[in-house]
């Protein structure tokens, strides 16, 4: 059951880097266009930075998850590094239940912020609702609680160098 979870998680956790990395493309070649309309072609395209905002939220909240899996997070270890051996997982165990507060408040608060914010448009795209924005954090905080429940259980511990 551990192995199909974390096989599970390994499929959402590559989701979640692609979600990533195709949110930094776009992102990137959205300002190039921008820049190139409004200097080169002196007309402003309007698209640009509501779309880029879009993604950057995407990819925060994506990349976030996926980082605290692969534990590229900032984390300090001086501490944990000079308890007794016996101690040194009782910090582990609280950071898990610390992510697991925070990923729960993401969710409950994160789907308040989408029924809140559902209903208004942008001005530039009158079709896409601001609450489909933040869609991205109740899901994310989904997310981030299935890895937590996973580095918590399953005991498999992802370095940066897995994926």
């Amino acid at each position: 059951m551990r192995a199909l979870y974390s096989r599970l998680m390994d499929k959402l956790y590559l989701l979640c880097i692609a979600i990533a990395v195709v949110s930094v493309v776009v992102m990137t070649v959205l300002i190039a266009v921008g820049v190139f309309t409004r200097y080169v072609l002196e007309m402003g395209a309007f698209y640009s930075e509501p779309i880029s905002i879009f993604l950057a939220i995407q990819l925060s909240f994506y990349g976030a998850a996926a980082c605290y899996r692969a534990n590229a997070h900032l984390r300090l270890e001086v501490l944990v590094n000079r308890l007794p051996p016996a101690l040194r997982p009782l910090p582990e165990y609280a950071v898990h239940a610390l992510m697991a507060g925070i990923s729960i408040f993401m969710v409950i608060y994160g789907a308040g912020l989408v029924r809140t914010t559902f209903f208004q448009s942008y001005p530039e795209f009158q079709y896409i609702r601001v609450g489909l924005v933040y869609t991205a954090i109740p899901i994310a905080g989904l997310i981030t609680f299935l890895f937590v429940v996973e580095k918590a259980f399953a005991h498999r511990q992802p370095d940066a160098g897995d994926g």
